[in-house]
């Protein structure tokens, strides 16, 4: 099987992806098993891709390990006692397994979906891109070397084991370039292009002035300030992070206080947020009673509290400047649940006029990082076709 693109958003709360146009996601838990655990733990066999998606059970040998080690993914590891152990601390992505594994189980889920032949247990990835924090950049000397580590950990062969029962085998992946880009930054190309390299009509709002990137994931905030005309950013300094508000302990914080007897774990809650923000009322019911309660107050006032902190800390991190103009566009897997809050709280601030006119959240806020990776790649590899080609005429 051959992929030519692979691009990889690995986000605190979902997981995000791109295989040759392709845009999938599932929700970031992995919970480790024991052999024997792992062996028992399915009851019957799956047929379908969709249901295997829900029900991803694989091992892998892990580099520097010789003992093989078993984990679920998605779905199906969400109810699990341990699966949102990382959601408190910052997640370090560079040495953590969890954006491997998650890596492996995409790759696991494309090839049941789209494999012409199931036996072909062989996949060639052409090219593969993901990003890295800011938080997580600013660690190393240079952000090169950050970057670096993070690409080295895809790049090469990887051989892993699908044990859910009904898609059981063994896959060797060979993926023969990888790169890792700067999260909140890479947006810019989302803003300036559509997926098919096209110029974006309203991209022409930031040709004169510099632009705030806000990426406002589930466990960290990046904060990147970029030039007129969404350049990219010319500073380490342009380059900062919010931190100790992470969105998912947050709302696990209210689950715990207010609703433990409505929702028993994270995923749950924020699933129930993620279907309701959209119509601003959370109204849970029960299927089984025809009874609903209705949680907007609680929800709604507690969502208003974060984006206060919020934006008093990007406020400390990239005050608006008094002798120019400065955008600020929100992004990121947090944005669209957060936009009402944001644009009533500036409102309140600014007026509404100037809030339209200098607050933006996008259509596509949510998936903009993934976006930029995917344009990127597009024009990348379009341009190295075609230098293949001058050198070969």
């Amino acid at each position: 099987m051959k992929i030519a693109r692979f691009n990889k958003d690995c986000g605190n709360s979902v997981d995000m992806n791109i295989i040759d146009g392709y845009l999938f996601d599932f929700p970031t838990n992995v919970v480790e098993l024991q052999k024997e655990a792992a062996d028992s733990f399915f009851t019957d066999a799956v047929t379908a891709p969709e249901e295997f998606k829900k029900r991803i059970l694989l091992s892998t040998t892990l580099e520097g390990e010789e003992k093989e080690r078993y984990f679920l993914v998605g779905t199906i590891a969400a109810s699990q006692q341990l699966a949102n152990n990382h959601i408190n601390r910052l997640h370090n992505k560079i040495t953590s397994h969890i954006p491997y594994i998650t890596f492996l189980a995409a790759i696991a889920y494309y090839h049941a979906l789209h494999a012409k032949d199931q036996k072909d247990n062989s996949i060639e990835i052409d090219y593969f891109s993901t990003m890295l924090p800011i938080w997580l950049l600013k660690k190393e000397n240079t952000f090169g070397a950050a970057q670096k580590a993070m690409a080295n950990r895809f790049v090469g062969d990887h051989t892993f084991h699908i044990h859910t029962p009904g898609f059981e085998k063994t896959l060797n992946v060979s993926v023969q370039e990888s790169a890792c880009l700067k999260e909140g930054e890479i947006a810019r190309f989302a803003l300036k292009k559509d997926l098919t390299l096209q110029d974006r009509e309203d991209a022409k709002e930031y040709v004169e002035c510099e632009t705030v990137m806000v990426d406002i994931g589930g466990g960290s905030i990046d904060v990147v300030i970029l030039p007129e005309g969404l350049k990219a950013a010319n500073s380490r300094e342009s380059f900062q992070s919010i931190e100790g508000i992470p969105y998912l302990a947050h709302i696990d914080k209210l689950r715990k206080e207010k609703f433990p007897e409505l929702f028993t774990d994270l995923r749950a809650f924020d699933q129930f947020i993620l279907d309701n923000y959209t119509k601003q009322k959370f109204e849970l019911k029960n299927e089984n009673t025809g009874e609903s309660i209705d949680l907007t107050a609680q929800i709604t006032s507690s969502l208003k509290d974060y984006v206060e902190i919020l934006l008093a800390k990007l406020n400390d991190v990239a005050p608006p400047p008094a002798n120019k103009i400065r955008k600020y566009v929100y992004s990121g897997g947090v944005a669209p649940t957060l936009e009402v809050a944001i644009m009533a709280s500036m409102s309140e601030k600014i007026g509404e006029e100037r809030t339209e006119k200098y607050h933006k959240v996008p259509e596509d806020s949510r998936y903009l990082n993934l976006f930029g990776l995917e344009i990127r790649s597009i024009g990348y590899l379009q341009k190295k076709q075609a230098e293949k080609k001058v050198v070969q005429s």
